[in-house]
């Protein structure tokens, strides 16, 4: 059987990046900890860290969620929540702050907006690595473009370089930005000459920028980053997010047979729901999960299926492994050829 590119569908999360170097949400969260107990500059706000991850944890434990991961990407969502103060769409709702909150965030919440800036240059410390050494697993990504030949597509929820730089080396990769201006548009996306790979930066990347309301690409990582954490933003009009959405729903809808999930927690909702929609829909379409796991393959797609809404496991596949082991032992063009089924009815079925 031949496999087209259209055929893949690769989708990262943050477990995609760590054996590059750059450490998990889960783990950022620890590192804060140890900072606003050990650094001067931290110290000033380890009360109100304290305060937002008892709240988020308590409102996770009244709707009976006791196991939901506490990372710094929601750690972000509720900081970015909280310093828009009255102009949240719920303040009328609310009626007050609540009074510790109030003492801890400062005048006119000045130590929220001081806290989210420490934070943020933090993560691009973590996420911007100085050199990409031991990001060459990813160099599997040319050898799988020069076997299938033809174009795919990549979607990635990681703000990090770790697939432009490597991959880019040898490989064509459509960011969506023009050349001489460096500026986002989707039309770029419609020229496929001569390109191997389609990047889809679902949340946005350290080397973004905004000026006059327009997105551009940097030659280096920027200091204030153009990053996706608030919740109104996950599925708005805004481009270029709307459009990745979009073209992640196609894709997963009417063109690709295999969604290779690369080190993805399942804790974006809407993404979840792009691809449950599609599985529960197209009964030949599979999803090979790329992670590493402690339990029996059994109990690990029933856990995924959960997350997904899935009813059909046969849909899962899962691959015990880190996303480094993966691509460099066991990604290639034969490896998907294998996977693939046809749908009912079909010639080939």
């Amino acid at each position: 059987m031949e496999i087209k590119g259209d055929d893949l569908l690769f989708l990262f999360g943050a477990g995609a990046s760590v054996d590059a170097g750059i450490p998990m949400s889960n783990a950022m969260v620890q590192r804060i900890e140890e900072l606003i107990v050990q650094h001067e500059d931290w110290k000033p706000y380890r009360d109100l860290y304290y305060y937002l991850k008892s709240s988020i944890n308590y409102s996770d434990g009244i709707l009976g969620r006791f196991d939901e991961p506490f990372n710094v990407e929601r750690l972000l969502v509720v900081i970015t929540e909280i310093e828009k103060r009255e102009s949240n769409i719920m303040y009328p709702f609310i009626g007050t702050w609540n009074i510790r909150l109030l003492d801890l965030a400062g005048n006119n919440f000045d130590c929220i907006k001081r806290f989210h800036k420490l934070i943020r240059r933090q993560l691009n410390k973590w996420v911007g690595l100085r050199n990409y050494d031991a990001a060459s697993y990813w160099q599997s990504f040319i050898s799988l473009s020069t076997d299938i030949g033809q174009l795919m597509k990549v979607f990635t929820l990681n703000y990090d370089l770790c697939f432009e730089n490597i991959v880019g080396k040898e490989k064509i990769i459509e960011r969506g930005f023009t050349q001489e201006t460096h500026e986002w548009h989707s039309s770029n996306f419609d020229n496929t000459s001569g390109k191997h790979y389609n990047l889809y930066k679902l949340h946005g990347s350290i080397n973004w920028y905004i000026v006059n309301d327009k997105l551009h690409q940097s030659e280096k990582i920027e200091e204030d980053p153009e990053l996706i954490f608030g919740i109104q933003h996950k599925m708005t009009s805004v481009d270029p997010y709307f459009y990745y959405s979009s073209i992640l729903r196609i894709a997963c809808h009417d063109e690709a047979k295999l969604i290779v999930v690369i080190g993805y927690s399942y804790a974006d909702e809407y993404v979840n729901i792009i691809i449950s929609q599609a599985l529960n829909m197209r009964s030949e379409l599979r999803v090979i999960n790329v992670a590493p796991f402690n339990i029996n393959e059994d109990a690990e797609k029933k856990r995924i299926a959960e997350r997904l809404k899935l009813k059909n496991l046969e849909q899962l596949i899962v691959v015990n492994a880190t996303a480094k082991d993966f691509m460099t032992k066991t990604m290639n063009k034969d490896f998907f050829v294998k996977q693939i089924k046809e749908p009912e009815g079909s010639p080939f079925d």
